[in-house]
């Protein structure tokens, strides 16, 4: 006797639909980011790489790729808008699925970076599952305007 398909059963944690998992650059002076999203995203296969120095990091920008990128500010050593500028010159792609965690919004130096760049951003402390969907959005390319 043939019956309907039924519904896929069990959570829907989204990267499954796409079959291969997210790799994704954190650029941040400590690894407390990282380690976020490492344990939200370990049931989905997302791989978190974390870059202490943002010059070593852009160098790997050079020769990799990753599906997103999430940069903690302020950053240590190198303005947010010359690092920017240069993850632009690394990779125009890279730049565009980059993610930004603001540690001072009163910060009018900060403030105005964020608006120039018209990236998505998140303040800190952020909510390990908002950081989460927010890098799988963009990863995936489908990133709603904020």
């Amino acid at each position: 006797m043939l019956s309907e398909p039924g519904l896929p059963m069990g959570p829907d944690l989204g990267l499954e639909a796409y079959g291969v998992p997210l790799r994704v650059l954190v650029i941040e002076a400590s690894a407390y980011t990282a380690g976020l999203l490492q344990d939200v995203g370990a049931l989905t296969g997302l791989s978190v790489e974390v870059a202490r120095d943002p010059r070593g990091a852009i160098r790997r920008l050079h020769e990799e790729s990753f599906d997103a990128l999430v940069i903690e500010l302020p950053t240590p050593h190198i303005s947010a808008h010359d690092l920017f500028r240069e993850i632009v010159a690394a990779n125009l792609d890279q730049a565009c699925r980059t993610v930004f965690l603001a540690n001072d919004l009163g910060d009018t130096a900060t403030r105005k970076f964020l608006t120039d760049v018209g990236r998505p951003f998140l303040t800190q402390p952020a909510d390990p599952l908002e950081l989460f969907d927010l890098v799988l959005r963009v990863g995936l390319g489908d990133e709603e305007e904020q």
